[in-house]
């Protein structure tokens, strides 16, 4: 309690861990000549991580699918073009994100931006009469970008994380 942070021996090899799934991951898939989605800035050059979190965030059960797709036999693979609208879908949720919470009062009230956003949702569901709307998880507990609208809510009455 008190102090700072330090990592210990377990942090460090569940970190080991992740980077080695994440290198065998693109490795195999390269064999197979097949694409992997990735988000953004994630290329293994960099130290990024690949499909490590597919729980939490949607871009790595994404990545979890194709490699259960092309590894294992089970499902279709994802074209090259379905993993690129992938990634686009996960860099549009994690920027919409971003940008949310940079206009975020430091009170915690919403802004302009936000209460915009929340009327578009609103307008929508009013003119359809639409029950569900399309979201894609940002990778925050239960929070979701709500597609076509920019407007970031949390799903509620979901256990763990989405």
């Amino acid at each position: 309690v008190g102090g700072s942070f330090q990592r210990s021996r377990g942090h460090r090899l569940v970190d080991s861990s992740l980077d080695l799934y994440a290198v065998a991951i693109t490795s195999l898939m390269k064999q197979k000549k097949k694409p992997v989605p990735r988000a953004a800035g994630s290329g293994v050059d960099r130290g990024g991580r690949l499909g490590t979190a597919p729980l939490r965030r949607y871009i790595d059960g994404m990545c979890q699918k194709q490699a259960i797709a092309v590894l294992c036999g089970h499902g279709k693979p994802l074209s090259l073009d379905e993993c690129k609208e992938a990634s686009k879908l996960a860099s549009r949720a994690s920027d919409t994100v971003a940008n949310l919470r940079s206009t975020k009062k430091r009170d915690g009230s919403t802004n302009n931006k936000q209460r915009g956003a929340l009327h578009k949702v609103a307008r929508h569901i009013s003119s359809t009469g639409a029950r569900k709307l399309k979201a894609v998880s940002s990778g925050h507990n239960n929070e979701v970008v709500i597609l076509g609208t920019g407007a970031v809510a949390r799903c509620r009455g979901v256990k763990g994380t989405l």
